[in-house]
């Protein structure tokens, strides 16, 4: 990278062991739009959703959708977090840690969560229970193949190949070259996005979404090289060439994000403008840069804050992974007493909320501290500590898509 940085980094000693106030809020909200996208939108518009077959009779929500049909975006916020985070948290650990990290912090939620998933879906979804098992069976493995016992399981392979590439650097011991490694990805990413908007191959937005070019990093490639790029420039300073690099991936996102306007809006029978998730997105970065920014003064100043809004940061994982389930059978259930749409919708939210906050602060310790003792018995309360003493959690929330 370029020698003349622009703005000054901020010390890493004050930024070390410190709860990313700003991050945790931007999760939380990212998680809320897509409790909104399936609860409120996919439930009525779409019924081959899981949400509408948990549901039973549809619940419209019309008022709602110029927001509820844009909430898919929060999967393109959640893949830039992603890119900060594990770009943070592997830069303190070596390749085993790491990798040891990785598996406490998925593993314990898929597998509860899964679980329950998998019981609810026996007794509310219509399929066999051969199909269902068959279903349970790839989620625990986290097959990369879809389907999963729940369509959000998608993005987690996704997740996995990015944590992939970036093990493969630490082993190689040369980390340093994480920021060029995965610039380089999100510019081929964004060049790939750029010639489908330029329609010279009427057809390459369509592969360039399909499970192997995610799985590749090909369609996404440009979030996550945006959080990287931040990362680099919170700890490094923002160079000229780093600015680039962020300008160029912005770029990158936005048409991406164009395209998934246009095939949700196709899917749902809505308006493809991207406009809305356009808009969403240029503030969640803009917030996303604040929140670094300020993250020092805010925990100094808000200590008590901070550990509470690192408690909704920490639950959604667990949410992302439960909300379509435990929200839509909320719904149906509070439909059901006759309850009006809107406190059918709300507590549909609560119930989710509630549920996901009781696994994070409950349940996921007790499995991850039994997973530990297997997987590292050697090195008693290192992995764990290093897991937790990160300023956020590094797994991104996505939303389910069709295409996946």
């Amino acid at each position: 990278m370029s020698p003349v940085s622009l703005h000054a980094a901020p010390p890493a000693q004050a930024q070390a062991s410190r709860p990313l106030i700003g991050l945790d809020l931007l999760r939380f909200g990212a998680a809320a739009l897509v409790m909104v996208f399936h609860l409120a939108c996919t439930e009525w518009l779409d019924p081959s959703s899981e949400a509408a077959a948990l549901v039973g009779t549809p619940i419209p929500f019309p008022a709602l959708l110029p927001l509820s049909s844009q909430g898919w975006i929060g999967v393109q916020m959640f893949f830039v977090i992603s890119g900060y985070v594990i770009a943070y948290s592997a830069s303190q650990a070596s390749a085993s840690r790491f990798l040891v990290n990785r598996v406490l912090r998925l593993m314990p939620g898929i597998w509860f969560c899964a679980t329950l998933s998998f019981v609810l879906a026996l007794i509310f979804m219509p399929e066999p229970v051969t199909v269902l098992l068959a279903w349970y069976a790839r989620t625990l493995v986290l097959f990369p193949a879809p389907r999963w016992i729940d369509g959000v399981y998608w993005t987690l392979g996704i997740e996995i190949i990015f944590y992939g590439l970036v093990f493969a650097l630490l082993a190689l011991r040369r980390f340093d070259r994480l920021e060029s490694v995965v610039l380089a990805v999100g510019l081929a990413s964004t060049l790939m996005w750029c010639l489908a908007a330029m329609s010279v191959w009427p057809d390459l937005g369509r592969i360039i979404s399909t499970r192997i070019a995610k799985l590749i990093l090909v369609t996404h490639g440009c979030h996550f090289a945006l959080g990287v790029l931040m990362w680099s420039g919170a700890s490094r300073g923002f160079t000229r060439l780093r600015l680039l690099g962020i300008a160029a991936c912005t770029v990158g996102g936005l048409l991406q994000i164009r395209y998934d306007a246009g095939f949700a809006g196709a899917s749902l029978g809505l308006d493809r403008d991207p406009t809305t998730a356009w808009l969403l997105y240029a503030a969640f970065l803009g917030l996303f840069c604040l929140s670094i920014r300020t993250n020092v003064a805010l925990t100094d100043a808000l200590p008590a804050l901070a550990a509470k809004v690192r408690h909704l940061g920490l639950a959604t994982y667990p949410l992302y992974l439960l909300h379509t389930f435990i929200g839509a059978l909320a719904m149906r259930l509070l439909h059901d007493l006759g309850l009006p749409p809107a406190l059918c919708l709300a507590g549909g939210f609560a119930t989710a909320i509630a549920a996901a906050l009781l696994v994070s602060r409950r349940v996921e310790p007790i499995f991850r501290t039994r997973l530990k003792r297997m997987i590292a018995p050697t090195e008693p309360g290192r992995a764990t500590r290093g897991f937790a003493s990160g300023p956020i959690d590094d797994l991104a929330i996505p939303v389910r898509q069709r295409s996946s």
